[in-house]
Order: structure tokens, then C-alpha cells, then sequence
């Protein structure tokens, strides 16, 4: 597979990240997926995350999500003294393994690997053949597969520890958890399988060249949700 050029933002987290991000994210600052999240647990921007340091964490997002995270976070910043700065770094994917290496940083994802890098590197933008990698590795993107949905409905696994202790949005996230089931739950289906609900919702569609069926995330319903 070659390697993709991802249209991502890097931010630098400086002067306790690791608290700052314990205290608002979803998830805990040694995974390698979190979410910002509003008070009523809905998904403010999803984001890979890096440990540089003691003093810096790496937060990669899409780019067009960048301005609405930085308007969330702005009062936040001020009452805790972090340093927020935009990196100008570039982000690609790669399916082989990726060491870390100067001027690099890399980030584990369900298949292959995110590496950040300080140059402009040969790639291409993703394509079909990217589109059904994410697919058939359950790796939706927000702003394409989804944009401000309540987190359960997307990734739990992926977004939420329901060990960590409070974060903002914890107590609606808590509630359907321990209480019943989100409604929505985004999935992956082939077209002729969905109902014309779900086949509305569908997007990342692509044609399966195994089963010569188009494939593509939607939310369907959960059943008691």
C-alpha cells in the first residue's frame, strides 16, 4: 500500500498535558484515541495522541475540526496555564511497520500507522483502496462518517474509559452505559443490506472488489436503545 497524505492538524499540549487531558478528554492520555467531548457527552472533535514528553503530548485531528476544538477549549486553557500552538507538521498513513526516528513521531491505528513527520513526503491523497482499508478495519473519520453524534453511538472501545474518574460529558456517557444502550451505532454494511434509513445515512461507499457489492459506514438503530 502507498503511502497517503492525510489533510490532519497537529497541536502541541505543553505544561501538564497529561492533566489537562485527564481532566477534559473521554479516554486516558496513554491510549492512543481520545475525544473532546461537550457536557452532554457529544463529540466536540476525536484525536490520535502522542506523549513527546513530561511536558508535551502531540494531538492530531482533522483539520477542519482545529477552530471549533480551539473555541471548546479556550476557557480551559486560561484557568489551567497549558500552551495550545498549532505544529506545522505533516501527516501521513502507512501500512508497514514505522519506527520512530528524528523528526518523526508515529501513532498505532487499527491497521498500520499514523506518522507525523517535519517534511513534505512523496505520498498520495487516500483513495478507494484506502477508503475499504478503513472500512474493513472499522475506521471511520470524522467530518466524512460522522461529525458531533453522541460518543457511544460511534467508538466506545475506542473514545471512552469508563474507569477514569470525571471528564466533561462523563455523566451522560455514564448514564446510557450503565442505564441502556445508545440509540444510534455506527457500523459498516454493504448498501443492499441496509434499510432506507441506514442506506441515507451511508457514507465512505465503495465497491468491495471481493464481493462486487458497495460497502460503507452508516448508523442503524439498536434495538431497546
Amino acid at each position: 500500500m502507498p503511502q497517503y497524505v492525510l489533510n490532519k492538524a497537529v497541536l502541541s499540549i505543553r505544561s501538564n498535558p497529561a492533566g489537562f487531558l485527564n481532566g477534559l478528554t473521554s479516554n486516558t492520555p496513554d491510549k492512543p484515541r481520545n475525544a473532546f467531548l461537550d457536557i452532554r457527552g457529544r463529540i466536540i472533535a476525536v484525536f490520535d495522541q502522542v506523549k513527546i514528553n513530561e511536558d508535551e503530548f502531540w494531538v492530531v485531528l482533522e483539520n477542519e475540526f482545529v477552530d471549533k476544538l480551539l473555541g471548546h477549549l479556550d476557557r480551559y486553557v486560561k484557568l489551567s496555564g497549558v500552551d495550545i500552538r498549532r505544529l506545522d507538521k505533516y501527516v501521513y498513513f502507512v501500512q508497514e511497520s514505522h519506527r520512530r526516528e528524528d523528526g518523526k513521531s508515529v501513532i498505532p491505528q487499527k491497521m498500520g500507522n499514523l506518522v507525523i513527520a517535519d517534511k513534505l513526503a512523496e505520498a498520495i491523497p487516500p483513495d478507494d483502496a484506502f477508503t475499504l482499508m478503513r472500512l474493513r478495519h472499522l475506521m471511520p473519520v470524522q467530518g466524512v462518517d460522522f461529525t458531533d453524534e453522541f460518543v457511544l453511538n460511534v467508538d466506545p472501545a475506542e473514545y471512552v474509559s469508563f474507569t477514569k474518574g470525571c471528564f466533561l460529558g462523563q455523566e451522560p456517557v455514564s448514564k446510557v452505559h450503565n442505564r441502556s444502550r445508545p440509540t444510534w451505532r455506527l457500523v459498516v454494511q454493504y448498501e443492499d443490506e441496509c434499510n432506507d434509513e441506514s442506506r441515507g445515512k451511508m457514507t465512505s461507499k465503495v465497491l468491495d472488489p471481493d464481493t462486487k457489492r458497495v460497502l460503507g459506514f452508516t448508523f442503524i438503530r439498536n434495538e431497546n436503545g
